[in-house]
């Protein structure tokens, strides 16, 4: 029977290369490491099985060659690394770290860096069916040799798809430069990218090509920040730790290559720069106020680049009050569930109206949904204030029906996040009951993005329409899915998103659009409504069309509901 040659893999490793670009300079570094490439390949290494883990650290898969030219090769490759010369002025040489294992010896070390490292592997289209051997020996042999091993461990905090460090690495070393008080000295900032509507370019051309997408901006930015210490966070984001006094213009640099990266789509890369304070403890505050400065400039199209500034710093604050008062705003009535009318096209009466959420905070005043909503998202209490909001409705409808109004409807905004966080369903319905609403009365809110990122919600859509709730698709026309929503899902109503009206009355085509969409919607059964009305124009238009029910400041703005006419 034919030997085959275990499979092994092998890492080479420049371990002062950072010194080698600050004390020659990066290009050095980068040839040091390009000789090294070409050595494997004297060796007899395919360049095919090659991969750059990170700009010093090469994987070669050696599983071609038979174990005695394998360990050979490694001998070779070690033994050549000690005559590479980067400079004869400094005497600065390459410090090689090899290392070599297959599956088994690597499965001995720390669990989670084998686990990093065959994700290394499957990356090269490496087997990870090794054959069994005495693996043991090849690190003896390592060891009588006097090779230096790859440190293993140090693989853990590299991402396996970018290369770049991981998001818990990149906290840590940021803690230390704020531990060690170095930023006081330095001027460094924490920088975070953020790859504008990237579900959108997925959506469009595969999640192949985003994932082509994403390897880019990775390289774009690991190249616009060599010396620095670069990171993954995670989806379409990454954050760097600089004192580059070029920032400006490196981020512009990368934003415009990634526009070219596909000219059909242009993709976006926004940027938000935070400069670390002396009194900055925390690193993941630090990281906060780079992203929400980051996300203060998305969606526009004439800045990608933006400093934390006074402002952002008052934003910041409020944000940091709402997440530690949120169970404190829930329980002094500091939340108030305001409503919007919502009226019938044909009567123009008031049939319903949409509960919306109000902070009447009694320290800094009204705070904006815009602010305390995506907050609360991120800290995971987003139910409980859509929850605190439907019991307030279920009570004034509870009022109105026993005082003998029984015609008017009322619908709720919930968050994707309210399936998660709680049985929303189950809470929602329980609330009926006590306040003896009919659940006919009260339709469930559910945006167009949420439903499309989230196939359990599905499930529990199906839930509420056979509990006997309305379901109602809010912002329908603001995504790329709409149609296969309707496919997939059953509404009660469309909510047509109000961008549509914004230029009704100079271009024709968005009023054939509505038009359209009125005219499916009837034909499958469902309602519309229309928002965003504000002109008597788009009222008689919206009237001619067909539209169910229509909602916008022409017919009243969010009020308290106390003060809601009938």
């Amino acid at each position: 029977m034919a030997v085959v040659p275990p499979r092994q893999v092998a890492i080479l490793s420049i371990a002062n290369f950072e010194e080698i670009c600050e004390k020659i300079s990066p290009q050095a570094a980068d040839e040091a490491m390009e000789e090294l490439r070409l050595m494997a390949i004297g060796c007899g290494v395919d360049p095919g099985f090659m991969r750059l883990l990170h700009r010093n650290t090469l994987l070669l898969r050696l599983d071609e060659l038979p174990r005695q030219e394998f360990l050979d090769a490694i001998h070779c490759m070690a033994g050549h690394a000690k005559s590479l010369v980067t400079s004869a002025t400094t005497n600065l040489h390459p410090c090689v770290r090899v290392g070599a294992m297959s599956e088994r010896a690597l499965r001995s070390l720390v669990n989670d860096a084998a686990d990093d490292l065959l994700s290394y592997m499957n990356h090269v289209d490496c087997s990870a069916a090794f054959l069994a051997g005495d693996e043991l020996d090849i690190w003896q042999q390592f060891h009588s040799n006097g090779i230096e091993l790859l440190n293993h461990e140090q693989l853990k905090y590299i991402d396996p798809f970018t290369s770049l460090l991981r998001p818990g690495r990149f906290f840590d070393l940021l803690q230390d430069i704020l531990d060690q008080g170095d930023h006081r000295n330095d001027d460094i900032q924490v920088l975070y990218f953020d790859i504008d509507d990237f579900k959108s370019y997925n959506r469009a051309f595969s999640y192949e090509e985003g994932d082509k997408l994403l390897l880019f901006v990775a390289n774009q930015i690991e190249d616009a920040f060599p010396s620095d210490i670069v990171s993954y966070l995670s989806v379409d984001r990454f954050a760097v730790i600089t004192n580059s006094n070029d920032i400006v213009r490196k981020c512009a640099t990368i934003h415009e290559r990634t526009r070219a990266f596909n000219r059909a789509f242009a993709p976006e890369v926004k940027c938000g720069a935070y400069r670390l304070d002396a009194d900055v403890e925390s690193a993941h505050l630090a990281l906060d106020c780079a992203k929400l400065t980051c996300e203060s400039i998305k969606g526009r199209y004439d800045v990608s680049f933006r400093c934390f500034d006074n402002d952002l710093r008052e934003r910041m604050f409020t944000r940091r009050y709402v997440a530690h008062h949120a169970e404190q705003a829930i329980e002094g009535n500091w939340i108030q569930a305001f409503a919007q009318p919502v009226v019938d096209t044909v009567t123009g009466d008031l049939c319903s109206f949409e509960a919306l959420a109000r902070w009447m905070d009694p320290e800094i005043g009204m705070l904006s949904p815009a602010v305390f909503i995506p907050t609360l998202e991120e800290a995971h209490l987003i139910h409980m204030l859509d929850l605190c909001v439907v019991e307030q409705v279920c009570q004034f409808l509870s009022t109105r029906i026993h005082e003998g109004e029984h015609g008017l409807h009322a619908s709720i905004n919930l968050s994707r996040l309210d399936f998660s966080l709680c049985d929303a369903v189950h809470e929602i319905t329980k609330m009926c009951d006590r306040w003896e609403i009919p659940r006919h009365m009260l339709a469930v809110e559910v945006t167009e993005s949420a439903l499309d990122s989230d196939l359990n919600l599905r499930q529990e859509m199906d839930r509420f329409r056979a509990a006997g709730f309305e379901v109602w698709m809010d912002d329908f026309g603001c995504g790329y899915s709409s149609l296969n929503l309707l496919k997939d899902y059953e509404f009660d109503v469309l909510k047509v998103d109000m961008e549509f009206l914004r230029d009704m009355e100079s271009n024709q085509r968005s009023k054939t659009i509505v038009a359209s969409v009125i005219r499916m919607a009837k034909s499958l059964g469902i309602r519309t409504l229309v928002e965003g009305v504000e002109t008597k124009e788009q009222c008689e238009f919206l009237r001619e069309a067909g539209c169910d029910m229509m909602q916008g400041y022409l017919f009243g703005r969010p009020r308290p509901l106390d003060e809601l006419a009938i």
